[in-house]
């Protein structure tokens, strides 16, 4: 019998298992085994895996497998959820939401007859028209149109037909009125009258009416001084560039033209002075309430707030094509149009691009009886013009075969190439009467497949 003791052997059975103890110790181990049972069946039990435990130990690392899966699941549908959404609120801001375009971005046609109206719409950017709504109120129909972007549902072009409840009297998209007693409305006719002033004595209002008509493009730059003080009052407008006398009859006629919209647009003013220099020498040209009564056929004073008047006075004075300014400009006291260049003797064309298709170059034709210019433009590396930017038209003298005078009735047509090198003829023409020193507006809409289309 080992004279180990069997509490002793027992502590000595896990360094044992683990082949931690020596070989003396060993040999004492394995003899004392053969002779003890009870140690033995110790040894067998700790070598012998519990069944009990192991199933256990299983259970656990099952269960943290199950944890594992389950937390990978939990993790997939919550990013499947936020794409989700990120879809939803895109689709439902760009295909289903929209918003109501700006009239500047719209073209249309309009027909009515009493109380009947059909409206046809085109966008002249890439947005699908969504819905057109109509709505009425004692004879003004007021139309919005609200876009998404285009998709196979929603396309750039669209119609509608409104029944009213009475006869229409004036008919708006957006914010302009485009129709009225019979007669379509010309933007610049919209935004003078949206800006009308009644006292001239309100700087900030003639300022207004100054940036509608773009005066500053064609004059240049001018400081003001008023007479308000007893009748007849005055605005004086004392321009700072130099005239050439060889534009002075023409510079001079479009002056006139200016002052019968400044007489008619605010309502207390009695005469329009300016004052200007002509190769260095000083000039004045005045003009009066009745001179402008005159011209225009009727009392000038109620052609402000009379809108088919105010249309027929601006159809008069050929002012109708120039490009608009914004009706937001807010002045002092002494407005001053000083920081604007004096324009030179060139005709400007802005081409607004809103073709869907990638657009490689374009040509500008402008014809004047059988005088004609054109200009071509591409970007130099070769790339495509870029979608909702200007291209920039300058024509002078030189660009013509024969002198083109002020007030010359031109069309003007345009084409397009796409990246093959293939020229598209753009449908469409614009008829306007050309200024040297004026800039014209046009927008080019469409695609190869159905054809590209130039507007105003």
């Amino acid at each position: 019998m080992s004279k180990i003791p069997c509490e002793m052997i027992q502590d000595l059975l896990p360094s044992y298992i683990d082949e931690l103890t020596s070989d003396v110790t060993n040999k004492e181990v394995e003899a004392h085994m053969t002779e003890c049972e009870q140690c033995k069946k110790v040894l067998e039990q700790m070598i012998t895996p519990d069944i009990e435990t192991l199933e256990k130990e299983v259970k656990e690392v099952d269960y943290l497998k199950k944890m594992k899966k389950k937390h990978q699941k939990n993790i997939i549908f919550c990013v499947a959820i936020f794409f989700a959404i990120t879809v939803i609120i895109f689709c439902a801001r760009n295909y289903f939401g929209g918003q109501y375009m700006n009239t500047d971005y719209l073209a249309y046609n309009l027909d009515v007859s009493g109380a009947e109206l059909l409206v046809a719409v085109n966008t002249t950017s890439k947005q699908g028209i969504q819905k057109i709504d109509i709505s009425e109120s004692e004879g003004i129909v007021e139309i919005s149109v609200r876009c998404v972007s285009k998709s196979f549902f929603y396309e750039t072009s669209a119609d509608s037909k409104y029944v009213a409840s009475e006869k229409i009297r004036q008919v708006w998209i957006g914010d302009r009125i485009v129709w009225a007693n019979g007669e379509m409305i010309s933007p610049l006719t919209s935004s003078l009258y949206a800006v009308y002033n009644p006292y001239i004595g309100n700087m900030s209002s003639n300022g207004k009416i100054v940036n509608v008509l773009n005066m500053t493009a064609y004059t240049g730059g001018f400081t003001n001084e008023l007479q308000t003080s007893e009748e007849p009052y005055t605005w004086k407008m004392i321009f700072e560039n130099d005239f050439s006398s060889s534009r002075q009859k023409v510079f001079e006629e479009r002056l006139r033209k200016y002052a019968y919209i400044y007489l008619a647009q605010i309502g207390n003013l009695n005469e329009v002075i300016f004052e200007y220099k002509v190769d260095g020498e000083i000039k004045i040209l005045s003009v009066t309430s009745s001179e402008a009564s005159e011209f225009a056929g009727v009392e000038i004073k109620t052609v402000g707030t009379d809108i088919n008047l105010l249309e027929e006075l601006v159809r008069k004075t050929e002012l109708s094509n120039v490009v608009l300014g914004g009706t937001s400009v807010e002045s002092n006291t002494q407005v001053d149009f000083s920081n604007c260049n004096q324009t030179k003797e060139v005709i400007e064309f802005t081409v607004v691009n809103y073709a869907e298709d990638a657009i490689y170059g374009m040509n500008l034709n402008v014809e004047c009886g059988n005088v004609s210019g054109n200009q071509s433009m591409s970007e130099s590396d070769g790339c495509a013009l870029q979608s909702g930017l200007n291209v920039d038209f300058q024509l002078i003298p030189e660009d013509f075969s024969k002198e083109i005078k002020d007030g010359s009735k031109a069309t003007i047509r345009l084409s397009v190439m796409d990246q093959d090198g293939n020229v598209h003829e753009v449908q469409g023409e614009v008829y306007a009467d050309v200024f040297w020193g004026t800039k014209y507006k046009l927008n080019l809409s469409g695609n190869a497949d159905k054809g590209y289309f130039l507007g105003q």
